[in-house]
């Protein structure tokens, strides 16, 4: 027969007691520990991308931008027709659209100054709803961005050649009947600086050409900002 005093029953309890107590707060912090770190060290979604300034892609113009229409401020839209790719990545797919801002804008104004137009681009959406900002412009020759009108010189001065000959002629014929009764050599030179001064005031009249670009047309982007985004799932 086992003689179990009742000090020894109260020790025994106490021992169960701490060793309970004990394992409850090593299950409890160290799940508290696991859900710690799970948080921490949760993968993300994709992978960064990065594409460099200078990058240039192509876009199609869905309407046309002319300086002769759009307003300093006003929003443009293009569209990619092309899927864009860098280093074998697709960065946005066909059909995305490419948004911007007219930032500089002249019409076209007498005396044969033609007219001026810049964009900047600010962000593609692509067809699923993702938003990739971006910083970019029409790629131009001389880097600025800055679509001109085409110069019309070359015609003005062939005007001006037209005009003097047809005043010639006119001075010629009417040789018998200018002022002064000049001779009809002189009545030649007379119509010929006639002539030049009609077309001289035509020139000066003359509307330069619109900075245009029609609806259809492929525009390079150049970027002027390096982008960075994270792809969404699709």
């Amino acid at each position: 027969m086992i003689n179990i005093t009742p000090a020894r029953i109260v020790s025994t309890m106490l021992l169960a007691s701490l060793v309970t107590f004990s394992a409850s707060v090593f299950n409890h912090e160290n799940c508290s520990t696991i859900a710690y770190a799970d948080s921490q060290f949760t993968p993300v979604q994709g992978k960064v991308i990065y594409v460099p300034s200078g990058t240039v892609f192509p876009a199609t113009a869905t309407m046309e931008l002319s300086s002769e229409s759009l307003q300093l401020g006003q929003s443009v839209c293009i569209a990619l027709s092309q899927d864009f790719y860098y280093n074998n990545t697709l960065i946005a797919p066909i059909g995305s659209s490419v948004n911007g801002t007219v930032i500089r804008v002249k019409k076209a104004g007498k005396s044969g100054e033609n007219g001026l137009l810049s964009v900047k681009f600010t962000n593609i959406i692509t067809p699923y709803g993702q938003m990739i900002p971006m910083s970019g412009k029409i790629k131009t020759d001389d880097g600025s961005g800055i679509i001109k009108g085409t110069k019309k010189a070359a015609t003005n001065t062939q005007d001006v050649a037209i005009a003097s000959a047809a005043g010639a002629v006119a001075g010629t014929m009417a040789g018998s009947n200018p002022p002064a009764q000049k001779s009809p050599a002189k009545a030649a030179a007379y119509g010929a600086a006639v002539g030049s001064g009609v077309a001289m005031s035509n020139s000066i009249l003359d509307k330069g050409n619109a900075a245009l670009i029609p609806a259809g047309a492929v525009i390079n982007i150049v970027l002027d900002q390096q982008i960075t985004f994270t792809p969404q799932k699709r």
